[in-house]
């Protein structure tokens, strides 16, 4: 399979889910940012797998692999719309 075409696993996939309702659940039409995006996936996969864990490591590794890197002018709601598509769709 090649890169272009591999898909997060289904751990990856959950965290993105959660990340995108967070965002829009929270300020939907304020601004999305890189470094929100980097707290965001640290935040979100201490909480699932522990603090300083290797798998919380490999997680936060992980979706930042898959989550798409922010644009200038993007609000959060459509972050959180292109975290679901990247994550293969709401479910």
């Amino acid at each position: 399979m090649s890169e272009a075409t591999r898909r997060p696993d289904a751990d990856t996939r959950a965290l993105m889910q959660q990340i995108a309702a967070r965002l829009l659940a929270e300020r939907p039409a304020h601004p999305m940012r890189e470094t929100l995006r980097l707290a965001l996936a640290l935040t979100f996969a201490t909480r699932r797998h522990g603090y300083g864990t290797a798998r919380a490591e490999q997680a936060e590794q992980q979706l930042l692999a898959f989550a798409p890197a922010v644009e200038d002018g993007t609000t959060r709601k459509q972050y959180a719309a292109e975290l679901l598509e990247a994550a293969g769709g709401a479910r």
